[in-house]
């Protein structure tokens, strides 16, 4: 009998970053291997299994819903009323699938892990796997007054809602995983979770594939006589990309040999460009918005930086690793299991622009560095994110879950 697996997310699907591409790449993989897969995702009106194209219209859940909702206190608090109004809406939809047809669900966030642990089947494995930790991406983006109205007055209500949803997505699960021990570690310590309960493994890429995608080229032509410094991903607060830029406001008074890529959109993306042009930074610094095409710049980068306040594991310093990149990444989250300091690239203390700032001119200043860097870099990553390991580890996993919540159930 074919294993079926259902990958779900309370996020936007399709997406050209964040969860998208992993989902897509582990269904695909695994449909190679013969299993049945489905995906199922968010979209602004309806919820979808995106292989099949069948789409559950919000708009048939939701005046029920609200009627509930708006008899509770979360009516007071945007931010969790509007959260909540969807997971509910989830749930709905998760309940007319059929869920029993499958042999696991794959969540991608916690809080669809908290809405299929309440309408599943009690046998059914349920898998949880964070790719960030939700609370402090809360913080950050109400530390950089672009939440939502009201934060002052409503930050510690919608923190404690996030803990909350965290904590129980995570101890709803049958198992979880992560792909950085910093991960591991927080929900260990916030939350009491046993650390045999959650498996950690790096995400992985078709490096082979990457590999032929760094030799096509766009309609962009490398500025000459000039090193490019590149940052990709989106333009948000928590990625620390008005860090880099003041970095590069600091760097454009000791030299002008550089240029930098900002490749990504994101509702910051306005004030980065003020801020440039404050900055008098206009012409160092070309804003790319959302590309497909982000291998061709990382073949034609020389530096790469990501300089989050908070990250997990960013596909883009994979990326920038196999293209042999010389790469300088903040000491936030899980960036520091990314690099080796001074051997496969940087390490700068998060939200320090002077510390960045001498990090960039110290490559910029050595070729040899940059060189050197960017070898011992695209040779780790060759070894460390592979797809197939990433996969193969990712269904043994399923296979382990799957006996030992079959061992568990109680008998009729």
């Amino acid at each position: 009998m074919v294993m079926k697996i259902l990958l779900a997310t309370f996020w936007e699907l399709p997406h050209l970053g964040g969860v998208w591409p992993l989902m897509e790449r582990l269904a695909q993989d695994f449909m190679r291997q013969g299993y049945e897969v489905d995906i199922l995702g968010n979209h602004a009106e309806y919820y979808h299994l995106v292989n099949r194209q069948l789409k559950f219209y919000k708009s048939s859940y939701l005046p029920l819903i609200e009627s509930h909702l708006r008899q509770t206190g979360l009516a007071t608090v945007p931010v969790i009323y509007h959260n909540e109004l969807d997971r509910y809406t989830l749930e709905c939809v998760a309940s007319s699938l059929r869920l029993e047809q499958y042999d696991l669900i794959h969540t991608h966030d916690v809080i669809s892990a908290c809405a299929f642990a309440r309408v599943k089947p009690a046998k059914l494995p349920l898998i949880v796997n964070p790719h960030g930790s939700l609370p402090g991406e809360i913080q950050l983006l109400m530390d950089s007054h672009s939440a939502v109205d009201r934060v002052d007055h409503d930050m510690k209500s919608i923190l404690h809602y996030y803990r909350t949803i965290e904590q129980q997505g995570l101890r709803s699960a049958s198992h979880a995983v992560t792909s950085s021990k910093w991960l591991q570690k927080g929900f260990v310590e916030d939350y009491g979770i046993a650390a045999h309960h959650i498996s950690v493994f790096p995400y992985g890429m078709d490096t082979v594939k990457y590999k032929q995608l760094l030799t096509t080229r766009n309609e962009i032509s490398r500025p000459p006589l000039k090193k490019v410094i590149t940052f990709a991903g989106r333009l948000v607060h928590l990625k620390g990309i008005e860090v880099l830029i003041r970095a590069l406001a600091k760097l454009k008074t000791e030299r002008n040999d550089w240029i930098c890529w900002i490749v990504g959109d994101g509702p910051k993306r306005g004030e980065y460009e003020q801020l440039a042009a404050a900055l008098d930074l206009q012409q160092a610094i070309t804003f790319w918005g959302a590309r497909s095409d982000v291998p061709c710049f990382m073949a034609m980068t020389d530096i790469y930086v990501q300089p989050s306040l908070q990250d997990n594991q960013p596909l883009s310093v994979i990326e920038a690793q196999l293209a042999g990149n010389a790469v300088i990444v903040s000491n936030a989250g899980g960036l520091p299991e990314m690099v080796e300091h001074r051997l496969t690239g940087l390490i700068a203390p998060k939200n320090d622009e002077i510390a960045l700032y001498t990090l960039l001119n110290e490559l910029l200043q050595s070729e040899e560095t940059r060189r050197k860097l960017g070898a011992k870099a695209r040779l780790f990553s060759q070894k460390h994110w592979s797809i197939d390991q990433y996969n193969t580890k990712m269904m043994r996993m399923y296979k382990h879950v799957m006996r030992s919540s079959h061992d568990s159930a109680p008998t009729d």
